[in-house]
Parts: structure tokens; sequence; C-alpha cells
């Protein structure tokens, strides 16, 4: 069960939890991005994975669907198990700095660096440092952190990318895709000396069922 405490970089979690993620072998995150208020959407991806990961690594656009998850795994045990016991999350261009959640706020910056399995991973939306247009910039960043492994979202267009051994991953969107992918999110697994990504696409029916899929975005 998470503790909705905000420690250090607006991570949230009890410390035990966010002590023991960033020693834990075979750590696995849950990364969303771009979600856009798509709360429903954004539930089934929780429902469906979150309990069989450590950490939510949320990319940007859509942090209210983060406060509105705390909010109902509170009154629902269920959803409240499905809830990995660390979250870290980044505003993005769309989102204020805060969001209410009962009588209190969640505060969320534009970059957060998240210590995992022994390795500093970086988290950004992108917009700031122009993924539009390509990830120089992104990587810069990533080296000043001394991080080799970097999350980011903003383009909507899921991709891995590995630049002189730096790992970048935009898990695409889960509820506006773009460039004619599907709707998206990855889970990561984080081992000592590597990384591995999953890509995973869904699809809704008319009916309302969800379908989950491997998949390898190009």
């Amino acid at each position: 069960m998470i503790e909705i405490t905000q420690r250090h970089q607006n991570i949230i979690g009890s410390k035990a939890a966010i002590s023991a993620l960033e020693t834990k072998d075979h750590a696995r995150l849950l990364i969303i991005s771009d979600s856009h208020e798509n709360y429903p959407v954004f539930e089934k991806i929780v429902r469906r994975y979150g309990a069989k990961c450590d950490a939510v690594v949320f990319c940007g656009d859509g942090i209210c669907d983060i406060s509105r998850l705390l909010y109902a795994a509170q009154t629902d045990s269920k959803l409240m198990e499905c809830v990995p016991p660390v979250i870290a999350a980044v505003k993005g261009n769309c989102d204020p700095s805060s969001y209410p959640l009962d009588s209190a706020s969640l505060y969320f910056s534009e970059l957060v660096e998240l210590k995992v399995n022994g390795q500093i991973i970086m988290i950004s939306h992108g917009h700031n440092q122009s993924v539009d247009f390509g990830l120089e910039t992104f990587g810069l960043e990533m080296q000043v952190s001394e991080s080799r492994i970097g999350f980011y979202g903003h383009t909507h267009i899921a991709r891995e990318d590995n630049i002189n051994g730096y790992k970048m991953v935009n898990p695409g969107s889960c509820a506006r895709p773009r460039g004619g992918q599907p709707a998206s999110f990855a889970i990561a697994t984080v081992e000592k000396t590597f990384t591995d990504i999953a890509f995973i696409r869904m699809k809704i029916e008319s009916d309302g069922s969800t379908s989950f899929n491997l998949w390898n975005p190009i």
C-alpha cells in the first residue's frame, strides 16, 4: 500500500519504499505519459499492471490523473492494492505545478532523478529539451545528472533510442497517440547491468473492454 506523502524531488511514497527501490534487484517500473485527463484509461493500466510493479513513472501532461488515482484508491481497496509503493511524476507543458488532493496539494517539478537498483533515472516531460526536434539536449541533461537511462513524453510517439550508451525511452501516449501509433505505455525492468523495455499497446473495444498486447514501435 502506498503512503501518500511527497519526499525529495516530490516523489510520492514512504521513506522505506523509496529507499528499497534504490537497491532493489529486478525492479519493474510502469511508465505512463500524456494521459491528458483520460482518467478511465489511466486507471485501467494501473489496475492491470500496477500490482506487479515497484513504481509508477509518469512523464507529464495529465498529473490530475495521479491525484484522481490516489483519491479513488483511498476508498477502493482493490485499486489501492494495484498502486505501486512509489510514484515519480513530472509536470508537462499542459500541467499546473500543483494539484489538489483532499485538503492538501500534490506538487510536481519538471525534472526528477529517480534512483533504482543503483542507477539514476532521469524523468522529464521533454518540452524544455525540445524533444520534438531531437534528443540532443535531453542527452546532455542526462550526462549532467549522471544518468544512463531517461524517460520522457510530449511527442505522443513511443520509441526507444540507445545513443552512445544512453537509453532514452518515450512510452507513447495512453490517451492521444500520434504518428499512426496505438495508445501505449511501457514497463521497464531495471537490472544491475542493463534495463529492458517492454512496450504495451492498448485497444478499447466498443463494449468498453480493453486488450493489452506487447508490440515493438518502429
